[in-house]
């Protein structure tokens, strides 16, 4: 963890020693009103893994609100596999 300033900020690095590459996870949560708006950002994946890093974060965001609205989490690879054409597509276009 690099840092922690509750309640709006989360930062955490994670390093898998099979993995040739360093992550940065960083979350904040800003008031808005009677509302939050949370702000999730994962860098640090080469682009070649954009696409599954993308429909994946997606899928967890959408668990959180399916979670946070007192619904069941979805099935998290079918979901998966019907994200990831849109994110590769989206991911073909970034330089």
């Amino acid at each position: 963890m690099e840092a922690c300033e509750p309640p709006g900020h989360l930062l955490v690095l994670t390093k898998d020693p099979d993995v040739p590459y360093e992550l940065v996870i960083e979350a904040t949560l800003t008031a808005d009103g009677s509302h939050s708006i949370l702000v999730l950002e994962e860098r640090g994946m080469p682009l070649d893994h954009l696409a599954a890093y993308g429909a994946g974060i997606q899928v967890h965001v959408e668990d959180l609100a399916a979670h946070i609205a007192g619904r069941e989490r979805c099935d998290a690879e079918a979901r998966w596999n019907e994200l990831l054409p849109a994110y590769q597509d989206l991911a073909a276009n970034t330089a």
